[in-house]
């Protein structure tokens, strides 16, 4: 795996956290360097860094006022190990996607998987920007979509695209409109006779995931099982939909991504709930839930992995208490069982479709 190169003659050593066996996959692309080409000599006093994943910008610049604009708590965790890596300065600036931005000279973007989310990005720099603001967005154009150029066009009267290099592109922002009508960054979806908020971005975007949906109609939950752990939770329909059954259970929820616990928290209030925004169990003690529920990720923006889940899968076994039980839904094709069945004792097929198969495990 490569994890060496060089800018401006000074060597960085950068790795993706969390670890990854894939050794095709690196903790920065050509469009990242791109960018950075693009603004390294630019005189801005602030910076604003959107979709910095792994840290490549935040040690590249680090000799710059940066303010970085976080998405996921293993962002930060790989954004601090690359910087103590390089030994670099650790005291970053953070802010959430929904926090205000003040005012931003220079923002630069990696351009997400969702779109809703680079829409959500861009409405926050409008709102902080002056008439001098540009924005500088990377992206491979494989990924390209004419929806860019539309999300742009509503915020922005220029828009100018790079030439390519190897596979990248940039696509370039300026002069702010004057009028803009901002959009509701949330939607509301209807299941079960109740109306969820889900901010941009956060997974299955404008309904409730269909293997979400199949793992409720069949989630069976004992009385005894009181404490319950919602795994990379989402918009927190699993953790709602069982306390409304159960309203004995106290829940947590967990997940990496901060809008997925913003939106939890709309949709669970005067709950008996704990939101934690972590990409691991890490935190929380051994054998501390009767029950774990969970439909486990296995994206990584454009990428498909196993490796997160399968490490989650190890943190799920600790923190069961010696009775307890994880039922998890899963696309078929993943094969879970056989990982699981390295960790649990019992693992049991409860439920299956042409899709999606549910598993309970036992200790």
């Amino acid at each position: 795996m490569e994890s060496t190169l060089t800018i401006n003659n000074q060597k960085y050593q950068l790795e993706r956290y969390p670890k990854t066996d894939d050794k095709t996959l690196k903790a920065w692309s050509n469009a990242e360097l791109m960018v950075l080409e693009y603004v390294v000599k630019k005189e801005a006093k602030n910076i604003h860094l959107f979709n910095d994943r792994f840290g490549f910008w935040n040690c590249t610049l680090n000799t710059k006022k940066v303010t970085t604009i976080w998405n996921y708590a293993s962002q930060k965790k790989a954004i601090n190990h690359n910087q103590k890596l390089n030994n670099l300065n650790t005291d970053v600036i953070y802010k959430t996607p929904l926090d205000s931005l003040g005012k931003v000279e220079l923002a630069l973007i990696k351009i997400p998987k969702s779109l809703e989310l680079f829409e959500l990005f861009l409405q926050q720099v409008h709102k902080a920007s002056i008439s001098s603001t540009e924005v500088v967005c990377g992206f491979m154009t494989k990924y390209f979509s004419p929806s860019l150029l539309k999300i742009a066009s509503s915020y922005f009267e220029v828009s100018e695209q790079s030439k390519a290099w190897k596979k990248a592109r940039l696509l370039i922002l300026k002069k702010p409109k004057e009028k803009v009508n901002y959009k509701i960054i949330s939607n509301k979806i209807n299941y079960n006779e109740t109306v969820f908020n889900q901010y941009f971005g956060v997974f299955s975007s404008g309904q409730i995931d269909i293997g979400t949906q199949f793992f409720l109609q069949h989630m069976k939950v004992f009385s005894k099982e009181l404490k319950v752990l919602d795994l990379a939770c989402g918009n927190g329909v699993i953790a709602h939909e069982l306390v409304n059954k159960y309203p004995s259970a106290e829940v947590t929820l967990i997940d990496d991504f901060n809008l997925a616990i913003a939106s939890s928290k709309l949709n669970l209030k005067n709950k008996k709930a704990t939101f934690i925004c972590d990409n691991n169990l890490n935190n929380l003690e051994d054998g501390c839930f009767d029950l774990v529920v969970s439909n486990p990720p296995f994206h990584f923006e454009h990428e498909n992995n196993i490796e997160i889940a399968l490490d989650l899968f190890k943190g799920v076994k600790r923190v069961l208490n010696g009775n307890g039980r994880f039922l998890l839904v899963a696309n078929k094709h993943l094969n879970y069982k056989t990982h699981l069945g390295f960790l649990f004792n019992k693992v049991t097929v409860i439920e299956e479709n042409l899709k999606f198969v549910i598993y309970e495990c036992i200790s």
